[in-house]
């Protein structure tokens, strides 16, 4: 993922719709305890965001997810 990337939002209710958008993505077709390591990784994404924390570790989300 690039830390370059073009944000375009036209207010917070734009951006949140982009968040919940790429929450379903990452949840569609996992199940049980691989939905809840999922939201789990996106946790600590968000609190590594809060912290502004750089985006060093690999993204563990890309695997086994469709399109990953």
């Amino acid at each position: 993922m690039s830390d370059e990337l073009d944000w375009n939002f036209v207010d917070k209710d734009d951006a949140k719709a982009e968040i919940r958008a790429a929450v379903e993505y990452l949840l569609r077709d996992a199940t049980g305890g691989a939905r809840g390591d999922i939201v789990q990784e996106i946790l600590a994404i968000v609190r590594q965001v809060a912290n502004g924390l750089p985006s060093d570790q690999p993204d563990s989300l890309d695997d086994g997810l469709p399109g990953g």
